[in-house]
Protein backbone atom coordinates (compact mmCIF):
# COMPACT_ATOMS: atom_id res chain seq x y z
CA UNK A 1 0.00 0.00 0.00
CA UNK A 2 2.54 2.38 0.66
CA UNK A 3 4.22 1.83 -2.97
CA UNK A 4 0.55 2.65 -4.18
CA UNK A 5 0.66 5.76 -2.32
CA UNK A 6 4.20 6.87 -3.33
CA UNK A 7 3.46 6.24 -6.65
CA UNK A 8 0.17 8.39 -6.35
CA UNK A 9 2.54 11.34 -4.78
CA UNK A 10 4.58 11.02 -7.73
CA UNK A 11 1.97 10.93 -10.07
CA UNK A 12 0.32 14.59 -8.24
CA UNK A 13 3.81 15.97 -8.33
CA UNK A 14 3.99 15.61 -11.73
CA UNK A 15 0.67 16.66 -12.67
CA UNK A 16 1.38 19.66 -10.25
CA UNK A 17 4.56 20.90 -12.04
CA UNK A 18 2.47 19.89 -15.83
CA UNK A 19 0.12 22.77 -14.24
CA UNK A 20 2.38 25.32 -12.62
CA UNK A 21 4.35 25.06 -16.00
CA UNK A 22 1.19 25.54 -18.10
CA UNK A 23 0.27 28.47 -16.05
CA UNK A 24 3.43 30.10 -16.14
CA UNK A 25 3.59 29.88 -19.79
CA UNK A 26 0.36 31.13 -20.71
CA UNK A 27 0.60 34.01 -18.23
CA UNK A 28 3.83 35.14 -19.54
CA UNK A 29 2.56 34.75 -23.47
CA UNK A 30 -1.22 35.28 -23.13
CA UNK A 31 -2.59 38.02 -25.84
CA UNK A 32 -6.47 37.65 -23.47
CA UNK A 33 -5.86 39.20 -20.25
CA UNK A 34 -9.43 38.48 -19.49
CA UNK A 35 -8.33 34.80 -18.82
CA UNK A 36 -5.46 35.40 -16.37
CA UNK A 37 -7.80 35.48 -13.15
CA UNK A 38 -8.56 31.75 -14.28
CA UNK A 39 -4.86 31.17 -14.43
CA UNK A 40 -3.75 33.09 -11.52
CA UNK A 41 -6.33 29.84 -9.83
CA UNK A 42 -4.66 26.78 -11.47
CA UNK A 43 -1.01 28.21 -10.48
CA UNK A 44 -2.43 28.28 -7.08
CA UNK A 45 -3.47 24.81 -7.26
CA UNK A 46 -0.52 23.13 -8.54
CA UNK A 47 1.20 24.55 -5.29
CA UNK A 48 -1.49 22.96 -3.28
CA UNK A 49 -1.24 19.88 -5.02
CA UNK A 50 2.24 20.12 -4.94
CA UNK A 51 2.13 20.47 -1.02
CA UNK A 52 -0.67 17.43 -0.93
CA UNK A 53 1.36 15.03 -2.74
CA UNK A 54 4.56 15.74 -0.44
CA UNK A 55 2.50 15.22 2.61
CA UNK A 56 0.81 11.98 1.36
CA UNK A 57 4.57 10.74 0.79
CA UNK A 58 5.46 11.53 4.15
CA UNK A 59 2.62 8.69 5.85
CA UNK A 60 2.63 9.94 9.09
CA UNK A 61 -1.00 10.64 10.71
CA UNK A 62 -0.77 14.12 10.91
CA UNK A 63 0.86 14.39 7.34
CA UNK A 64 -2.04 12.64 5.92
CA UNK A 65 -5.07 14.64 7.42
CA UNK A 66 -3.15 17.74 6.34
CA UNK A 67 -2.68 16.37 2.74
CA UNK A 68 -6.48 15.71 2.81
CA UNK A 69 -6.90 19.18 3.55
CA UNK A 70 -4.59 20.14 0.95
CA UNK A 71 -6.29 18.00 -1.61
CA UNK A 72 -9.56 19.71 -0.83
CA UNK A 73 -8.46 23.25 -1.20
CA UNK A 74 -7.30 22.16 -4.49
CA UNK A 75 -10.03 20.74 -5.87
CA UNK A 76 -11.77 23.54 -5.03
CA UNK A 77 -8.85 26.12 -6.31
CA UNK A 78 -8.94 24.10 -9.51
CA UNK A 79 -13.29 24.35 -9.63
CA UNK A 80 -12.80 28.34 -9.31
CA UNK A 81 -10.18 28.22 -12.04
CA UNK A 82 -12.06 26.12 -14.67
CA UNK A 83 -15.49 28.72 -13.33
CA UNK A 84 -14.00 31.75 -14.13
CA UNK A 85 -12.80 30.21 -17.36
CA UNK A 86 -16.13 29.48 -18.79
CA UNK A 87 -17.22 32.55 -17.86
CA UNK A 88 -14.54 34.54 -19.41
CA UNK A 89 -14.79 32.65 -22.68
CA UNK A 90 -19.39 32.96 -22.18
CA UNK A 91 -18.71 36.68 -22.28
CA UNK A 92 -16.14 36.16 -24.49
CA UNK A 93 -18.62 34.59 -27.11
CA UNK A 94 -21.39 36.96 -26.20
CA UNK A 95 -19.00 40.16 -27.00
CA UNK A 96 -18.25 38.12 -30.77
CA UNK A 97 -22.24 37.25 -31.46
CA UNK A 98 -22.82 41.55 -30.68
CA UNK A 99 -19.78 42.14 -32.73
CA UNK A 100 -21.29 39.94 -35.54
CA UNK A 101 -24.61 41.08 -35.68
CA UNK A 102 -23.88 44.58 -35.08
CA UNK A 103 -23.14 47.66 -37.49
CA UNK A 104 -19.92 49.15 -35.84
CA UNK A 105 -20.54 52.61 -36.30
CA UNK A 106 -24.22 52.63 -35.04
CA UNK A 107 -24.57 49.91 -32.87
CA UNK A 108 -28.08 49.34 -34.68
CA UNK A 109 -28.13 45.62 -36.35
CA UNK A 110 -26.56 44.82 -39.63
CA UNK A 111 -28.68 43.69 -42.14
CA UNK A 112 -27.86 40.70 -42.45
CA UNK A 113 -29.19 40.04 -38.54
CA UNK A 114 -32.10 42.07 -39.08
CA UNK A 115 -33.54 40.42 -42.12
CA UNK A 116 -33.58 37.05 -39.99
CA UNK A 117 -35.37 38.65 -37.10
CA UNK A 118 -37.49 40.29 -39.44
CA UNK A 119 -38.65 37.24 -40.86
CA UNK A 120 -38.85 35.62 -37.76
CA UNK A 121 -41.21 38.70 -36.08
CA UNK A 122 -43.53 38.58 -39.76
CA UNK A 123 -43.78 34.04 -38.91
CA UNK A 124 -44.89 35.20 -35.20
CA UNK A 125 -46.97 37.64 -35.93
CA UNK A 126 -48.41 37.93 -40.10
CA UNK A 127 -50.23 41.01 -41.40
CA UNK A 128 -49.45 43.15 -37.87
CA UNK A 129 -46.27 45.11 -38.76
CA UNK A 130 -44.82 47.83 -41.05
CA UNK A 131 -41.63 48.52 -42.54
CA UNK A 132 -39.77 51.92 -42.53
CA UNK A 133 -36.80 52.71 -44.84
CA UNK A 134 -35.34 56.33 -44.45
CA UNK A 135 -32.48 57.84 -45.79
CA UNK A 136 -30.49 61.04 -44.81
CA UNK A 137 -30.98 64.44 -47.04
CA UNK A 138 -27.79 65.85 -48.58
CA UNK A 139 -25.37 63.20 -46.67
CA UNK A 140 -22.96 63.34 -49.58
CA UNK A 141 -22.70 67.19 -49.41
CA UNK A 142 -21.77 66.59 -45.73
CA UNK A 143 -18.86 63.90 -46.66
CA UNK A 144 -17.58 65.85 -49.45
CA UNK A 145 -17.79 68.94 -47.59
CA UNK A 146 -16.85 68.19 -43.78
CA UNK A 147 -15.13 65.08 -44.00
CA UNK A 148 -16.11 61.25 -43.21
CA UNK A 149 -15.99 62.02 -39.46
CA UNK A 150 -18.83 64.52 -39.23
CA UNK A 151 -20.85 62.35 -41.59
CA UNK A 152 -20.10 59.67 -38.82
CA UNK A 153 -21.17 61.44 -36.48
CA UNK A 154 -24.44 62.53 -38.34
CA UNK A 155 -25.15 58.73 -38.89
CA UNK A 156 -25.20 58.33 -34.96
CA UNK A 157 -27.28 60.64 -34.14
CA UNK A 158 -29.71 59.34 -36.33
CA UNK A 159 -29.19 55.99 -34.92
CA UNK A 160 -29.82 57.51 -31.57
CA UNK A 161 -33.09 59.15 -32.91
CA UNK A 162 -33.78 55.85 -33.73
CA UNK A 163 -32.86 54.05 -30.98
CA UNK A 164 -35.20 56.85 -28.81
CA UNK A 165 -38.15 56.25 -30.30
CA UNK A 166 -38.40 51.87 -30.82
CA UNK A 167 -40.39 49.65 -29.12
CA UNK A 168 -39.59 46.10 -27.21
CA UNK A 169 -40.42 44.59 -30.21
CA UNK A 170 -39.13 46.81 -32.97
CA UNK A 171 -36.10 45.96 -35.48
CA UNK A 172 -34.07 48.56 -36.54
CA UNK A 173 -30.76 48.33 -38.62
CA UNK A 174 -28.16 50.19 -40.94
CA UNK A 175 -29.53 49.30 -44.22
CA UNK A 176 -26.42 50.39 -46.29
CA UNK A 177 -24.57 53.79 -46.36
CA UNK A 178 -26.81 57.24 -45.26
CA UNK A 179 -29.96 54.20 -44.96
CA UNK A 180 -31.43 52.51 -42.03
CA UNK A 181 -34.51 50.25 -42.16
CA UNK A 182 -36.93 49.64 -39.28
CA UNK A 183 -39.72 46.49 -39.24
CA UNK A 184 -42.17 48.06 -36.59
CA UNK A 185 -44.51 45.83 -34.86
CA UNK A 186 -48.44 45.80 -34.75
CA UNK A 187 -48.28 49.05 -36.49
CA UNK A 188 -50.23 49.55 -39.73
CA UNK A 189 -49.14 52.65 -41.87
CA UNK A 190 -50.41 55.40 -40.40
CA UNK A 191 -49.38 54.69 -37.07
CA UNK A 192 -45.71 53.52 -38.59
CA UNK A 193 -45.81 57.14 -40.14
CA UNK A 194 -46.38 58.84 -36.93
CA UNK A 195 -43.80 57.01 -35.14
CA UNK A 196 -41.18 57.66 -37.79
CA UNK A 197 -42.15 61.37 -37.60
CA UNK A 198 -41.30 61.11 -33.64
CA UNK A 199 -37.69 59.95 -34.95
CA UNK A 200 -37.68 63.16 -37.36
CA UNK A 201 -38.19 65.46 -34.51
CA UNK A 202 -35.79 63.61 -32.21
CA UNK A 203 -33.35 63.79 -34.45
CA UNK A 204 -33.78 67.89 -35.13
CA UNK A 205 -33.84 68.28 -30.84
CA UNK A 206 -30.24 65.73 -31.03
CA UNK A 207 -28.69 68.00 -33.91
CA UNK A 208 -29.87 71.28 -33.06
CA UNK A 209 -26.39 72.51 -31.35
CA UNK A 210 -25.63 72.34 -35.36
CA UNK A 211 -25.51 74.97 -38.08
CA UNK A 212 -28.36 73.22 -39.71
CA UNK A 213 -30.11 70.64 -38.27
CA UNK A 214 -30.20 66.92 -39.51
CA UNK A 215 -33.08 65.60 -41.21
CA UNK A 216 -34.14 62.28 -43.38
CA UNK A 217 -36.48 61.18 -45.70
CA UNK A 218 -38.67 57.95 -45.51
CA UNK A 219 -41.03 55.49 -47.04
CA UNK A 220 -43.69 53.28 -45.05
CA UNK A 221 -45.21 50.10 -46.24
CA UNK A 222 -47.98 48.16 -44.39
CA UNK A 223 -48.39 44.29 -44.30
CA UNK A 224 -51.10 44.97 -46.66
CA UNK A 225 -51.96 42.97 -50.14
CA UNK A 226 -50.18 41.87 -51.91
CA UNK A 227 -46.78 42.83 -50.09
CA UNK A 228 -47.27 40.10 -47.61
CA UNK A 229 -43.62 39.14 -47.17
CA UNK A 230 -40.64 41.02 -45.85
CA UNK A 231 -38.90 41.38 -49.89
CA UNK A 232 -42.47 42.97 -50.93
CA UNK A 233 -42.69 45.61 -47.67
CA UNK A 234 -39.25 46.71 -48.09
CA UNK A 235 -39.81 47.24 -51.68
CA UNK A 236 -42.77 48.83 -51.15
CA UNK A 237 -41.55 51.38 -48.56
CA UNK A 238 -38.37 51.93 -50.48
CA UNK A 239 -40.47 53.19 -53.77
CA UNK A 240 -41.96 55.30 -51.04
CA UNK A 241 -38.76 56.97 -49.88
CA UNK A 242 -37.40 57.56 -53.68
CA UNK A 243 -41.02 59.02 -54.28
CA UNK A 244 -40.34 61.70 -51.45
CA UNK A 245 -36.58 62.28 -52.74
CA UNK A 246 -38.09 63.15 -56.12
CA UNK A 247 -40.61 65.54 -54.56
CA UNK A 248 -38.37 67.82 -52.21
CA UNK A 249 -36.81 65.66 -49.13
CA UNK A 250 -37.14 65.90 -45.79
CA UNK A 251 -41.16 64.07 -45.18
CA UNK A 252 -42.53 60.82 -44.47
CA UNK A 253 -44.66 59.41 -47.52
CA UNK A 254 -46.91 55.85 -47.10
CA UNK A 255 -46.69 53.20 -49.85
CA UNK A 256 -50.46 53.40 -51.58
CA UNK A 257 -51.70 50.35 -51.90
CA UNK A 258 -51.61 48.55 -55.69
Amino acid sequence: MRGIGELAAAIDLMLALGILALTVDVIRGSSRPQHLRSWVFFAVASVTLVAHSGLAAIGDPVAHDLSAVFEIVTIAFLAIGFALLYGTDRERFHALQHEAERDPLTDLYNFRTFRQLAAMQLARRPGRCAAVVLDLDGFKLVNDTWGHATGDQMLQLVAAAIRANLREADIAARYGGDEFVLLLDDCDSAAAERITQRMQSSLGALSGVSSEKITFSAGVADLSQPRSDLQGLLKAADHALLEVKRSGKKSVAIAPLH
